[in-house]
């Protein structure tokens, strides 16, 4: 589930990238690797997504949709978005 969401995360034309945030927890532990910027916990807890977004476009907007994109693919768990940084430039 977590390579999904953050597939899904990852696609979104205002994201710049999938981050783990200022203590790297927004992470989930795969075999041989860890995927930065998703995480899931235990069944139950909420799916966390932490992202480095581009500012051209409203965040709470773009928090929404992503919320609606990966909801779905979560199950009955809140997903939770924590907006890590933004960037300016228009280099993509």
């Amino acid at each position: 589930m977590a390579e999904r969401v953050a597939a899904v995360a990852a696609a979104h034309p205002a994201v710049a990238r999938l981050d783990a945030g200022e203590f790297g927890a927004l992470a989930t532990y795969l075999p041989g690797r860890r995927l930065v910027g998703v995480r899931i916990g235990e069944a139950g807890e909420p799916v966390e997504l932490g992202v480095v977004l581009h500012l051209d476009r409203p965040i709470p907007e773009v928090a929404q949709v992503l919320r609606r994109q990966v909801a779905p693919l979560c199950g009955a768990v809140p997903v939770n978005i924590t907006v890590t940084d933004v960037v300016t430039d228009d280099r993509r």
